[in-house]
């Protein structure tokens, strides 16, 4: 046996243990001796993958399957790597490993469902100019919904003062409160119905207020169903009654929205709120949905920071008994305003953002230098918010009067609307500091996190 030969039984053996940092090694040696050998190549991106290293994951797995496309063993890695692209959200580069693997294996539901939200929306056009920049910017799949989506702040107040929210955050905003008018939303409805900007669009209930203020709710729900939209709904569930009549006009989803899980961590991260309060609602959300047979899926969306990290698993065992998909997300500082403010080195960074997993100082840089300034901010191609009194904002990100579009959503038709948006200032300031909602670039992902090597 050949010094090469050992050293690729030996970087096999060292893979099969989960010995990856010695199968790196051992691989590189062959490749270095012989960088055209493809099965070393192969098996070197498969370990790659397995440390998350997905840039360079993806250029050595490339190399082999583009000398063997129609190899069986490579069914596998092509499907592996499609949906680590995908659920760490590359869609762009995660596309044409998904449909490659769809050819392995077209009953793949994980695979179908992957390549379907990859794809790129038929009623979206693929290009669009921006004004501010003089560019064309290409559309990538939007990730934040599925279709098109209305974000309607029903209620333009909120019962918390959450020091992460503009609400609690921004006080000096101008920025009026208020509910919406029942009439005013069955017009705005009517107008979506009309425009048919998507064939079915989602409305969300829900943007900086907390929708179940809204003694109407119920009544919007159901006026959205009638006309076959998704109804989403985000609730701190700091409230007292009304849960029933909610459920019972059957959203679509519901989130709930929480952070500690005591009364010491919860009270600091959702000031004003009463954590015993929203336990007992998330119960009542369970008792309600089996009483009714009620399909509405509930989700729990945990805001993660330093002084609750420890409660996780906890919360993760509540939502498992009851029932409820548990997703831990990092909590992250809004609005948009204060974070480009910040960016500028206009505006200290508040006490809060030390209890961020991560500063925003840093994220601020690393999105600088890893978004793909390409591609269109989907906050403004697929979405619209519209605020209680009918008037429009920029993006559902932004707080303040001057970010508003100075148009109510019933005085003008969508694509008025939507060059408002590409005219605005904000915008390219937004983007020029990597603060839009874009795809990051792969490779200056990795580089960026220390993955790439």
């Amino acid at each position: 046996m050949n010094a090469l030969t050992e050293a690729m039984d030996r970087a096999m053996g060292a893979q099969k243990a989960g010995r990856l940092d010695e199968a790196v090694a051992l691989y590189g040696q062959v490749l270095a001796a012989q960088p055209n050998n493809l099965f070393a190549s192969h098996n070197l991106g498969v370990v790659k993958l397995a440390q998350g290293r997905l840039a360079e994951a993806e250029r050595l797995i490339a190399r082999a399957a583009a000398a063997y496309p129609g190899h069986p063993e490579l069914a596998r890695s092509v499907r592996d790597l499609g949906l680590a692209l995908f659920r760490a959200g590359f869609w762009e580069s995660a596309g044409p490993w998904l449909e490659r693997a769809l050819g392995h294996d077209p009953r793949d539901a994980e695979v179908r469902s992957a390549a379907g939200r990859a794809r790129p929306r038929e009623y979206l056009s693929p290009e669009a100019f921006d004004a501010v920049s003089g560019r064309i910017l290409h559309r990538a799949p939007p990730r934040e919904s599925g279709s098109y989506f209305y974000a309607i702040d029903v209620v333009g107040t909120c019962n918390l003062k959450c020091p992460t929210c503009p609400v609690g955050n921004f006080t000096t905003a101008n920025r009026p409160k208020g509910l919406m008018a029942l009439e005013t939303f069955e017009r705005i409805l009517d107008k979506i119905a009309r425009e048919s900007v998507a064939p079915k669009p989602e409305i969300w209930l829900f943007s900086w207020g907390e929708p179940l203020l809204h003694p109407d709710l119920p009544r919007m729900i159901s006026m959205i169903n009638a006309m076959g939209f998704e109804s989403h709904l985000s609730s701190n569930l700091n409230i007292k009654k009304g849960l029933d009549a909610v459920m019972a006009a059957r959203p679509t989803s519901f989130k709930v929205s929480i952070s500690g899980l005591s009364p010491e961590t919860y009270s600091r991260t959702h000031a004003r709120g009463n954590i015993e309060l929203v336990l007992g609602n998330m119960r009542e959300l369970r008792r309600l949905l089996d009483a009714n047979g009620n399909q509405t899926r509930v989700w729990v969306g945990h805001h993660v920071y330093k002084s609750n990290r420890h409660e996780v698993q906890a919360m993760a065992d509540l939502c498992s008994e009851l029932g409820f998909p548990h997703h831990p997300l990092p909590a992250f500082f809004q609005p948009l305003e204060k974070l480009v403010a910040i960016a500028e080195g206009l505006e200290p960074p508040p006490p809060i953002m030390e209890d961020l997993l991560e500063h925003p100082v840093n994220y601020l840089a690393r999105f600088k230098s890893v978004r793909r300034r390409d591609l269109d901010c989907e906050l403004r191609f697929n979405q619209t918010a519209i605020n209680f009194d009918g008037s429009v904002s920029l993006c559902c990100s932004v707080y303040d009067a001057p970010n508003m579009l100075g148009v109510r959503f019933l005085d003008e038709p969508h694509e008025a609307i939507e060059a408002r948006k590409y005219r605005h200032s904000f915008c390219g300031k937004c983007m020029s500091l990597g603060l839009h909602y874009a795809a990051s670039d792969l490779y200056a992902f990795d580089k960026a996190t220390g993955r790439a090597s």
